[in-house]
């Protein structure tokens, strides 16, 4: 493969997939050329450029949203599928792959039309509209759950996980951060992360139960623009910081309370971390629930959904956990069974054999 191009947006959940299978594909061929294509107006705009990929933006309407917002959407995409051919017939990729998200349709149906093989992700357990509408055209399908071979045409999907478990695999542990975020390195703790954003309505719960909790250390990354004020974050064992290496912290963490995002459950599974977790309930299609169950029904972690959250329920798992070693340990091996370490050398052996180079 000389050049690929990779459609990806929206949010960090579609575009460290995206990203992580790019870093690997460089690795294993530094000569192969990767080219990205996404919103003019989303986070990816200033993202992938910084970190040295070449990125292509096009303004694109959302599929979300009553008839108006739809017709606008659809002559949206009618107008991106034509600029994407352009496109396409400038930059001449081998493959096209996309991570989701609308503003990976026109690209992936423009490749389709010029004949120039397709790949699509799927990172949940629940596909978006956005793929669930692709999969009947792209050339192949990755997913990460059982549940893909239900939701896309069998003979074209294969599971094999998200490439961001191969980064989090690979990734060396840094024992210094515990310091840096003001841990003692010789004390059990457990790492709070509700997303780069944060969590205003979880932090109030969080910060409710640090009174309840043992006397084990706990790490609370609030997030980057969760406007919550802690109150009883005071204590000498509970440490409050903006923002935490979210791998560095699920390598070395005891236990983590962790949200079920695509991004977050396929780390977990990938290094094997005895978690609880309270999936985000606005999120399309109650999908972050759905992605909890393949690990909860697997024995691989633990649920509390937000509606059953308080300072009670969340102190009482979480000094359970951290006071049964046996149990943390059966989580995590659990956890690793279905982690999935190999997934962007996968993906890549697959694109090499749709590009005819297999």
């Amino acid at each position: 493969m000389k050049k690929v191009m990779i459609a990806t947006g929206g949010t960090g959940g579609h575009i460290y997939p995206a990203t992580a299978l790019a870093e690997i594909l460089k690795k294993k061929y530094p000569e192969t050329e990767i080219v990205f294509f996404g919103s003019s107006n989303r986070m990816e705009a200033e993202l992938i450029p910084s970190l040295g990929y070449r990125f292509h933006g096009m303004p694109m309407t959302g599929m979300n949203g009553g008839v108006r917002a739809k017709m606008k959407s659809a002559l949206s995409m009618v107008r991106g599928e034509r600029a994407c051919r352009k496109l396409l017939a400038q930059e001449k990729p081998d493959i096209c792959v996309g991570f989701g998200n609308y503003i990976s349709v026109p690209l992936i149906l423009a490749a389709r039309r010029m004949h120039i093989p397709t790949m699509i992700h799927e990172q949940n357990s629940y596909a978006g509209k956005a793929n669930a509408m692709l999969g009947r055209y792209a050339d192949a399908i990755v997913g990460c759950y059982e549940t893909s071979l239900k939701q896309f045409p069998a003979g074209k999907t294969r599971l094999y996980g998200n490439p961001e478990a191969t980064l989090a695999y690979e990734k060396q542990a840094d024992p210094s951060l515990k310091e840096k975020y003001g841990l003692d390195p010789q004390k059990p703790f457990a790492v709070f992360m509700m997303g780069s954003l944060g969590s205003s309505s979880v932090s109030r719960i969080i910060d409710e139960a640090c009174a309840l909790f043992d006397d084990y250390q706990v790490l609370i990354a609030a997030g980057k623009s969760n406007d919550y004020e802690f109150r009883n974050a005071g204590k000498e064992n509970i440490h409050l910081v903006p923002y935490v290496d979210g791998v560095q912290m699920l390598k070395q963490a005891d236990a983590a309370v962790v949200r079920a995002g695509a991004t977050t459950m396929c780390e977990i599974s990938a290094i094997g971390v005895p978690c609880i977790l309270i999936p985000s309930p606005y999120v399309p299609n109650n999908h972050q629930v759905m992605n909890a169950l393949e690990l909860v029904n697997r024995g691989a972690a633990v649920m509390i959904e937000e509606k059953d959250l308080n300072a009670q329920s969340l102190s009482k798992a979480l000094n359970e956990l951290m006071a049964d070693h046996g149990k943390r340990e059966k989580l995590a091996a659990q956890a690793k069974l279905l982690g999935k370490t190999d997934a962007a050398y996968r993906m890549i052996e697959w694109m090499e054999e749709l590009c005819g180079n297999g």
